[in-house]
């Protein structure tokens, strides 16, 4: 049977029984390519996340629980929902810091869209982007100069990841490179919560001039299950002002330039 990422198959699971109303658990084993077993499993995770329920053998949606009230499942279109105003002021603030001729790198998550948004049309750039949601809006901007990282899609985050596109990564010098994340931890470092979200991030990074992490202040004192980078990789992080004093306290100890918007 052809291998499917656990990550990957979960949602996948999510978006059929939505999709069609429910299924059964031998439909999904053929459809994702696994033993009923290993679907068994998976349900155990998603029935303790309340996204769905098992009702006469057949596996349904969870009505009544949403993704959004599931802080450890991303759904591209449920974050655009949460924190708007944050990451509004958050993606102003980013896009003041790209000068002309940067080329910059566009991580996943609504606030690259944000950063975008607020990008002059007229500023000559490279825009390097690995989603779709990110290439919909430099293409909007009517950027001209997009170096697009292809691959296998992930329609959670709207994301293509690659060895090939890794590859490119690397022959890629970046400006500045804008990173998300789902967490950051003092003792355990940056996270995200995709696997698949890893090495694209490592790459954009090691190729950058400058590395700066954007994300809410509702991130910082979390942990997600995949570690990519320590806070201290990073030159300069743009957050909202909810972030606690503790916390500038800290990252100013580090070294790091912090823009609070």
């Amino acid at each position: 049977m052809v291998h499917i990422d656990k990550q990957d198959r979960i949602k996948r699971i999510v978006e059929i029984v939505k999709a069609k109303n429910g299924e059964s658990i031998k439909a999904l084993s053929e459809q994702l390519g696994v033993t009923e077993m290993t679907i068994r499993r998976d349900l155990v995770h998603l029935k303790a996340s309340r996204l769905v329920k098992v009702v006469s053998g057949a596996v349904v949606y969870d009505g009544e629980t949403t993704a959004a009230d599931n802080p450890d499942y991303y759904d591209l279109s449920t974050q655009r929902r949460r924190r708007t105003t944050e990451k509004y002021r958050i993606g102003k603030v980013a896009a003041s810091l790209i000068e002309a001729d940067d080329v910059v790198y566009f991580d996943i998550g609504t606030t690259a869209s944000q950063i975008i948004q607020h990008v002059p049309s007229s500023l000559p750039i490279v825009a390097v982007c690995c989603t779709m949601n990110a290439l919909f809006e430099v293409r909007k901007r009517k950027m001209e100069n997009i170096i697009f990282i292809g691959g296998t899609y992930h329609s959670d985050v709207q994301m293509f990841e690659s060895k090939e596109g890794i590859e490119l990564l690397n022959r890629t010098r970046i400006s500045k490179a804008f990173i998300s994340a789902a967490g950051v931890d003092g003792k355990l470092g940056v996270t995200c919560i995709n696997n698949y979200e890893v090495y694209t991030k490592q790459a954009a990074m090691q190729g950058a001039l400058e590395k700066i992490l954007v994300l809410d202040s509702s991130k910082f004192d979390v942990v997600k299950p995949a570690f990519f980078a320590r806070l201290k990789d990073f030159d300069a992080i743009v957050t909202d002002s909810q972030l606690s004093s503790e916390w500038q306290d800290q990252i100013e100890a580090l070294g790091i330039k912090l823009y609070i918007a």
